[in-house]
Parts: C-alpha cells; structure tokens; sequence
C-alpha cells in the first residue's frame, strides 16, 4: 500500500496473490503502460527489500503481471485472467520481474489448452505408439530397449516428446500417460518371450516422480505384470533424477 497512489486499491486474491488497481491513468497507451511499470518496479523493490522473521534476516521476490484495462473490450475476470498469464511470464523469466500482458500469450494459452483436452483423448483413445530404442554391449550385442512413447495425432501427425511430455506433468495427465506406457511395455515383454530370439531382452520404462510417489505404485506394477504374463525380472524401471531431488 505504501507503493501505490491515494485512490489506488491493494487486495489479497488469495494464498500468496496480490492485485493492485491502479486508477486515473494517462488516456495515452504508452503513459498509462509507463506509469503502470514505474508502480509496479516501485513494488518489486519494496518486496525484495530484507526483512526479520524472528532473528533471522530473509528476502522475498515477486511475480508481476500486468495489462492494461481500456473500459470496453473486457470483462473483470478477463481484466484478471490476462494479469495472471502475464504474471507467469514473469515466472517463466526467472521471477523478481514484470511483464504486461500480449495478445500472443492469449493465443498460446488456447492452443495449449487444446493439446491438453486431446492429449487426454489420445491417452484414453489409440493414438500413443511405444517405440524401442535399442541397449548395447560394447561388443555390439543388443540386451534390451527403452520404451519412448509416441503421440501419432489424427490431424496433427506425430507430435513432439517435447511438447506433451512437459504438459502431461503439468497437468496430471502423467499419471494416465505413465500408466498407458507401463501396461503397453508389459504387453510387448510377453509377445517377446514367445519369441526365442527376443526371449531374453529387457524393457526399460520411464517413470515420473510423480507416478512414483502414487500410493498404489507397486500394485499398479503389479497388477500390470500379472495382467501381461509378464517377467517382472525383465522389466526395467527408469527414475528421473528430480524423484531424488526431494528425498535421496
């Protein structure tokens, strides 16, 4: 409250969300844009400014998004909305920055909005594929595979690991994805031990620290390793370093 302008509002939108209305501003663009940032830096410097908590001395940063509001062409929840995109912007570059709102963030955020509601169609649907990548000796002799999923969309094609892999944690959908990807191999392990020459190969499957840390895990294995028929010594279960990250 000390950073901004009598007549101007401070409120708590929740946890550890501020929004600050700033009002009477220039009716140029531009000067309302400038005197918006000079407030909103005034803010950031208060913020990382250190302070006591008990005899320890600590220091904060913050987040800030910020758009601008012409009168007509927004209602308050989008006037809110794009502060917020612009705030995660902010985030994304690190933190102790702002950022105004661009249209091109609106556009972003719908499209990924869309790969998320088909993503979770492709994981209940028949769009994900397991490929193989071969594990070699030094000698050249092939031991086993990593099984990497595959995304083969309708009208998209094949899209990228790295454009659902990222959004699948960040959603949720890794659960569903990583519990597709484990049953999928399991399967492919029990059509290889009918096969004498692919009988003795492993399959190494990738999990997140997320699905790992699920309560039922080991019965999810489980379960998929009884289900297939399965070897359960041929299967291979790959950890990111982030799960060792909160708890060695």
């Amino acid at each position: 409250t000390a950073c901004v302008r009598e007549g101007d509002t401070v409120s708590r939108l929740g946890g550890d969300e501020f929004v600050v209305v700033l009002g009477a501003l220039n009716a140029d663009i531009q000067e309302a844009a400038t005197q918006a940032e000079l407030v909103g830096q005034k803010i950031l410097r208060a913020l990382n400014e250190s302070f006591l908590l008990g005899a320890t001395n600590h220091r904060a940063t913050a987040s800030v998004g910020a758009t601008l509001y012409r009168g007509n062409e927004s209602t308050s929840v989008d006037i809110l909305k794009q502060a917020d995109l612009a705030m995660y912007k902010s985030k994304e570059k690190g933190r102790n920055t702002l950022n105004f709102f661009d249209p091109v963030m609106q556009t972003v955020i719908l499209e990924r909005a869309a790969l998320e509601t088909a993503l979770r169609e492709a994981i209940s649907g028949s769009q994900l594929l397991l490929y193989y990548q071969p594990q070699v000796t030094d000698r050249n002799r092939v031991t086993g595979a990593e099984a990497l999923v595959r995304w083969k969309h309708p009208q998209r094609g094949m899209v990228s690991p790295a454009d659902f892999i990222p959004l699948a944690e960040e959603s949720g959908l890794i659960l569903g994805l990583g519990s597709w990807v484990l049953n999928a191999a399991c399967d492919q392990l029990a059509a290889w031990a009918t096969q004498p020459e692919f009988a003795a190969l492993t399959l190494a499957v990738n999990v997140s620290a997320k699905q790992f840390h699920e309560s039922d895990f080991v019965e999810q294995v489980s379960e998929a390793l009884t289900r297939s028929g399965a070897r359960a010594r041929h299967l291979k279960l790959e950890l990111t370093e982030s799960l060792l990250v909160a708890d060695v």
